[in-house]
């Protein structure tokens, strides 16, 4: 697109809020479900992937077989996430099986310390993100599906008031992007081995 961008890595719920309240800010990426349709303007989708809990290889004695099991366990979620909700609403409670946090790195490194029993993953990142901790992905287990209805992908999200010139750049690159089939190029890239 042609666009000059200053990227931060920042605490996910303090990314979220400023991207709503800076003119000039977005997120890349993040999850457009329709709590969150009239929040931003969106260009994508960019990736989408199923989501899991998942369990440490040598936690042979953690497997929940569906939802209603899965809240027996002590669970790790970022504030403000897609998660968050999710899980509140099949019965993990803050005081009782789930810690929330600020960054997504703390969970990995709970999770890898036997802190927290189960961790929400990606199916397409989850194994990028545990290399970046120095993990092969193969000391965990897939277990239960989120099922997150309602999510259509992740896209770039951009505050409303962006200027539409801007906006109509940005979507013009992602089609061509797209067109040219190198999201899917881009993507494998994040698939680990």
């Amino acid at each position: 697109a042609d666009i000059e961008c200053q990227f931060e890595l920042l605490p996910w719920s303090r990314a979220y809020h400023l991207a709503q309240q800076k003119p000039l800010s977005g997120l890349v990426s993040t999850a457009r479900i329709p709590d969150r349709e009239d929040l931003f303007k969106w260009i994508g989708p960019m990736a989408s992937s199923r989501n899991f809990f998942y369990r440490l290889q040598s936690n042979d004695r953690i497997n929940p077989i569906d939802l209603s099991q899965v809240k027996d366990h002590s669970l790790c979620v970022v504030r403000d996430s897609i998660y968050e909700k999710f899980v509140e609403s099949i019965g993990f409670e803050g005081d009782k099986n789930l810690l929330k946090v600020s960054h997504y790195y703390e969970c990995i490194n709970l999770f890898f310390k036997n802190k927290i029993e189960l961790i929400i993953g990606s199916e397409l990142s989850f194994k990028y993100q545990l290399m970046q901790y120095g993990h092969q992905g193969r000391e965990v287990v897939k277990l239960v599906e989120l099922p997150l209805n309602g999510t259509v992908g992740n896209f770039l999200a951009l505050n409303k008031a962006l200027p539409e010139e801007l906006v109509s750049r940005l979507q013009a690159s992602y089609d061509k992007l797209s067109k040219q089939g190198l999201l899917e190029t881009y993507i494998e890239q994040y698939k680990a081995n």
